[in-house]
């Protein structure tokens, strides 16, 4: 399992959505203090987005499944 794509880069104000479809449980949640905000409920189907106000790099994962990992650089 891995996010797709891992690696985004977008502009201050974007808003990323990830979707899920499968059927195992999933989260996103941030890593670090800059991705604190990045933390969704836990779902098996369907979306969840965050709005990037402040420009930086943010790390995010799914605690459920440790190996999906990503990186989101807002300029």
């Amino acid at each position: 399992m891995k996010f797709t794509p891992g690696v985004l880069s977008i502009r201050v104000g974007d808003t990323v959505t990830w979707k899920f479809s499968d059927k195992v449980p999933h989260q996103v949640q941030g890593i670090g203090d800059a991705a604190m905000g990045i933390n969704s409920p836990i779902f098996t189907r369907g979306e969840w987005s965050h709005t990037f106000t402040v420009p930086g790099n943010y790390r995010y994962l799914c605690p459920l499944h440790p190996e999906m990992r990503g990186s989101i650089t807002v300029r």
